[in-house]
């Protein structure tokens, strides 16, 4: 993969982050409101899905110059990134079991983009 491709990757991978991100927050917004019907959560599902039809078009489009099975693994990072992100955006824990895990998600990425 080019730079420009591992690019193109990363951003698709923290969009859909951002997305899950978002879904957290409409789960949240609903929950609060006590109903689906909340205007808060129906503008950030609808927020969360723009973002996720961003991403999909963005990864289609790169699709047709990478190998699914090259780009795909980079989506692995979606497990490190989210965490992390709902750790410091909704004080959730991240455990030790977490840490590790992530330690081998990462190290995986890097042996599949490297040698796969």
């Amino acid at each position: 993969m080019t730079f420009l491709q591992i690019a193109w990757t990363l951003a698709c991978v923290f969009i859909i982050a951002s997305g899950q991100l978002l879904f957290k927050k409409a789960g949240m917004e609903i929950q609060l409101a006590g109903t689906w019907a909340s205007p808060r959560a129906l503008i950030t599902v609808g927020l969360a899905l723009f973002i996720y039809a961003i991403a999909t078009l963005l990864w289609i489009n790169l699709l047709r110059f990478v190998a699914l099975n090259r780009a795909y693994s980079f989506m692995a990072l979606c497990f490190v990134i989210v965490p992390i992100a709902s750790h410091f955006a909704f004080g959730e824990t991240i455990t030790r079991g977490y840490a590790i895990g992530t330690g081998m998600i990462i190290c995986g990425l890097l042996v599949a983009s490297r040698f796969g």
